[in-house]
C-alpha cells in the first residue's frame, strides 16, 4: 500500500486537493444560502382574533431589515368580477388643518415596519363593507342584495424593502364561507403568503402602483 502511494503520490495529491476543494465549495454554498435567506424579505398577511370575518387583518414584516408599507389594496371576488379599493388611508377625507395631536397611524396604514413587527389594518368585515359601501351595493348582514354574489377576498400589499429601490409585492387570498352567518368563517386558499419578488412579479408590482396613482 505504501509502495503503491509512493508511486502514485502526485494522483493522490489530487485527490486530495479536489476533496479539500469539494469541502470548501459545500460550505461556501452553505454560507450563500443563509446569507441570502437572512437578506430574502417577507411580508406575512394572516387573520387574528378569530377566524371569521370580524377577525383582525394582520400584516407582519419577518425580514431582517425594516420594510416601508406603501400600499394596501382589498379585492373581493364577485360574480361580476373583482372589486378592488385602496385601504391604505383609514380616513377617506381630511381638512387642510390636522389636528397636531392626532396620530399617524389614526389617518394611514403607509409607513416603516421594523423587522419582526406588525400591524392590523382593520376588520375584513370592515374592508368588505367598505368595498361594498364604495361600489353601491347594498349589504343585508353579510350577504350582497339583489344578483350579487362574493365569493373570496384578496389582500395585497406593495413594500419597499431596506434599501432596494424596486417595490415588491404579496397577497394572500382568503375564501367566503356562509355570509347567512353572522360568523362567516375564512379560508385560507393557501397555508403561505404569496411573495412577489422574482423580476416579472416586480412589473405587475409596479403595475399596481401606477395604477393607485391613477385613482
Amino acid at each position: 500500500m505504501i509502495d503503491w502511494l509512493m508511486k502514485n503520490q502526485q494522483l493522490v495529491s489530487l485527490l486530495i486537493s479536489l476533496s479539500t476543494l469539494l469541502v470548501w465549495m459545500f460550505y461556501a454554498h452553505l454560507l450563500l444560502r443563509n446569507f441570502r435567506r437572512q437578506r430574502q424579505p417577507s411580508l406575512l398577511i394572516n387573520r387574528g382574533a378569530g377566524k371569521g370575518l370580524g377577525s383582525l387583518c394582520i400584516i407582519s414584516n419577518m425580514s431582517a431589515e425594516p420594510m416601508f408599507i406603501n400600499q394596501l389594496v382589498v379585492s373581493v371576488m364577485t360574480s361580476r368580477g373583482p372589486l378592488e379599493v385602496d385601504i391604505t388611508d383609514i380616513r377617506q377625507s381630511m381638512e387642510d388643518d390636522v389636528p397636531p395631536d392626532l396620530a399617524i397611524h389614526q389617518t394611514t396604514h403607509q409607513g416603516p415596519l421594523s423587522s419582526g413587527d406588525f400591524i392590523h389594518v382593520g376588520t375584513f368585515q370592515g374592508m368588505l363593507r367598505r368595498v361594498a359601501e364604495l361600489n353601491g351595493i347594498e349589504l343585508q348582514g353579510h350577504q350582497p342584495v339583489g344578483d350579487w354574489q362574493f365569493h373570496c377576498m384578496e389582500i395585497r400589499a406593495v413594500a419597499f424593502y431596506g434599501p432596494e429601490r424596486h417595490p415588491l409585492g404579496v397577497l394572500r387570498r382568503f375564501k367566503l364561507g356562509d355570509l347567512t352567518d353572522p360568523e362567516c368563517r375564512l379560508v385560507p386558499e393557501s397555508p403561505f403568503t404569496h411573495q412577489l419578488t422574482s423580476w416579472r412579479d416586480r412589473r405587475r408590482v409596479r403595475s399596481w402602483l401606477s395604477e393607485g396613482l391613477n385613482d
